[in-house]
């Protein structure tokens, strides 16, 4: 983890940022701002005092909680939770993270957001992996 500095960039799908004081993780789009409250633990603190976390330093179930989609993996087969207002999308199939591969959808379901936490949590407990989004040295 890094501090934030004034050239600190948000992606496209936003950033994680974790709170120095409670360790609570949250997701922004920008860092247009000075200072930002923590949604856990209420306290106002100053944008040079946040760390920037990568994806990976990230828990699957906290990165559903902060409202991104979350893909995991187990081989061949892939389960991908998407954020959508009041409800999350659950999809499922089968195929390889590279794009040479094609990846086919067997399933598509609209869930709560207790259960989707559910599911990611039981796919973490039979030892699926967070999906390293299609980059070679993952394989």
């Amino acid at each position: 983890m890094k501090l934030i500095t004034r050239h600190t960039r948000a992606p496209k799908a936003g950033a994680f940022i974790r709170c120095p004081y409670c360790e609570g993780v949250s997701r922004v789009t920008h860092f247009a701002w000075s200072a930002l409250g923590c949604e856990h633990c209420g306290e106002m603190v100053a944008k040079d005092r946040w760390a920037y976390c990568d994806r990976s330093e990230v828990a699957p179930v906290e990165i559903l909680k902060a409202g991104a989609p979350v893909t995991l993996r187990d081989g061949d087969e892939w389960c991908m939770w998407i954020p959508d207002r009041d409800r999350v999308i659950s999809m499922y199939g089968t195929g390889g993270s590279r794009s040479t591969m094609r990846n086919r959808v067997e399933g598509r379901i609209q869930v709560t957001p207790e259960v989707a936490l559910r599911q990611v949590q039981t796919h973490l407990e039979y030892g699926w992996k967070l999906d390293a989004r299609g980059r070679k040295d993952a394989e």
